[in-house]
């Protein structure tokens, strides 16, 4: 029996959301179909916080390319596709419970605008995110130049999104683009203890 996409895993007060597609967890249609799923069974199991990770070395390396350039030569709307899971992403962000991002390996594309939509983002050292839509003639299809700009200011956003310009952990830090930088090792706990601190802060957390 195959793994789903998305698998989700209870870790004490914690609910992990866990990208399950290694070693690229490329964000197919069908995973994001899945994605969209489970954010909306977590309305129904109300954890306490959660954490989005992906399985493996990496955190996603974003939209499955080929599968979009299909789409395109059949005259369909790959960017259009892709938009239409905003819903999902928009659930994320009006979570009524904290989300934080553990961000590993490459972060990429669909996969950045996906953390962007986190209330937190906890990189591991030797972590790389861009935007590399341009390259392809697109732009930031799920909100991502928005929800940059908010973070970051708009001329940074205008940059990472219009040259596709990857940085590092350590500059994503300056930028302001995560919140902060561990060792890899330590990744999965800081982003659990970043969670649970996080429901401290929230009016459910104070219940």
């Amino acid at each position: 029996m195959t793994e789903p996409c998305v698998a989700v895993e209870r870790i004490g007060a914690v609910t992990h959301l866990i990208l399950s597609s290694p070693p690229r967890n490329a964000l197919t249609l069908v995973a994001l179909d899945a994605l969209r799923d489970a954010v909306d069974a977590l309305g129904d199991a109300l954890p306490d916080a959660v954490v989005l990770r992906g399985r493996g070395r990496h955190f996603s390396s974003g939209a499955d390319v080929d599968e979009l350039l299909a789409l395109a030569r059949g005259g369909r709307d790959a960017q259009g596709r892709l938009a239409g899971h905003d819903r999902a992403f928009a659930a994320i962000e009006r979570s009524c419970v904290p989300v934080v991002a553990a961000i590993s390996g490459c972060c990429l594309g669909v996969g950045l605008e996906l953390a962007l939509c986190c209330h937190a983002r906890i990189a591991a050292q030797g972590a790389v995110m861009s935007l590399p839509e341009a390259s392809f003639g697109l732009l930031p299809g799920c909100g991502g130049l928005v929800r940059l700009s908010r973070l970051c200011g708009r001329a940074v956003a205008l940059e990472l999104s219009l040259c596709g310009r990857t940085v590092c952990a350590e500059e994503a830090l300056a930028l302001g683009l995560v919140d902060r930088v561990v060792a890899r090792r330590d990744l999965e706990k800081a982003a659990t203890d970043a969670a649970e601190a996080l429901c401290s802060f929230h009016p459910r957390g104070s219940s």
